[in-house]
């Protein structure tokens, strides 16, 4: 009997996320544990704050992969990823809070995640339509300055709490959920890369005029590769949003942007190994560095944080990557 590989990676990682939260819970084992249960200050074998960073670590990942869809495959250079995290979080957080404060978390997660999803690739949809004929640097000027609408109108919005920002949001998501979350992604944005439609993406990449001569719609491939990018960020912000528990608007500043385009390069444009690679590096990287500020008594993180990014720059213009996949996530 033959299995889907597809399937089987994801039934792994569901046995995965249970043994986490079994480990990292203090061996207390509840199925509820998967999805929304955390460990407490004095449970589990990791502290709490390695714990978020590991929570942070898979909605970087899920935020970068979907990057990659865009700026690897597409050729698109965006810098709006921030808002349509921003967009999805408090969408999910405005639901569950105002609209299903009962309901089970199950329930909470799912249409919580999903509304902020839709909602995402529907304004994701209205800025492709209207800006996605501009190229390079102008693309990016144009999704940058969307951003900023989106964060500076949520600032503006008393109902989510304006400047002050939303508290009491529920908080569900965990390890196991957020690992669960980043596998489906990875993996769906490695079948579209495999397929004819990820097939579209790479020619227009490689040359936008040929590929119109072959009879492929540049702007129409380009809606759906920017649709699907920013229902992957909307939903990621949903899961950040409801592991932090509080939403401000500085979050989502174009610094969170740049952060994303940054794990892109580091990791290798087009890798979709790369898009995962960098943002571990990025994610851990100053959180590591916290013990040299312990031990010098300075606070040298952003320092060494920023020349190591400009040594794999130099080192290595193509990025960590290059165009390479590890074997599990390489096309057949």
């Amino acid at each position: 009997m033959k299995f889907n590989k597809t399937i089987l990676i994801i039934l792994l990682f569901v046995v995965a996320a249970l043994a986490l939260n079994f480990v990292m819970g203090g061996f207390a084992f509840d199925m509820s544990l998967l999805m929304y249960a955390k460990p407490t200050r004095w449970q589990g074998l990791i502290s709490p704050y390695y714990y978020a960073v590991l929570v942070i670590l898979g909605i970087n990942i899920v935020l970068s992969v979907s990057l990659a869809l865009l700026n690897g495959f597409t050729g698109l250079f965006t810098m709006g990823h921030a808002g349509f995290m921003a967009i999805g979080a408090y969408t999910s957080a405005s639901i569950v809070t105002f609209m299903l404060p009962t309901a089970p978390f199950f329930v909470q997660m799912i249409v919580g995640s999903l509304c902020a999803g839709t909602i995402a690739a529907l304004i994701g949809f209205l800025i492709g339509v209207s800006s996605l004929r501009l190229n390079g640097d102008y693309l990016g000027m144009v999704t940058l300055g969307f951003s900023e609408i989106i964060r500076i109108m949520l600032l503006n919005i008393d109902a989510v709490g304006g400047a002050r920002g939303m508290t009491d949001i529920p908080q569900y998501t965990n390890l196991g959920s957020v690992l669960l979350l980043a596998v489906i992604v990875i993996l769906f944005i490695k079948r579209i890369r495999d397929g004819r439609l990820g097939r579209a993406m790479l020619a227009i990449k490689e040359n936008e005029m040929a590929a119109n001569m072959m009879g492929i719609n540049p702007l129409a491939i380009k809606v759906k590769a920017f649709v699907i990018s920013s229902f992957i960020a909307g939903v990621a912000g949903s899961f950040f949003a409801h592991s932090e528990g509080y939403l401000s608007t500085q979050t989502f500043t174009f610094v969170k942007s740049f952060e994303v385009i940054a794990m892109n390069v580091i990791g290798g444009l087009g890798s979709l190994s790369g898009a995962i690679l960098g943002a571990g590096i990025l994610t851990v990287l100053p959180e590591a560095l916290r013990k040299v500020q312990d031990i010098t008594g300075i606070d040298l993180r952003m320092i060494i944080y920023a020349l190591t990014m400009i040594l794999i720059m130099i080192l290595r213009p193509q990025g960590l990557m290059g165009n390479r996949e590890w074997k599990w996530l390489s096309s057949k």
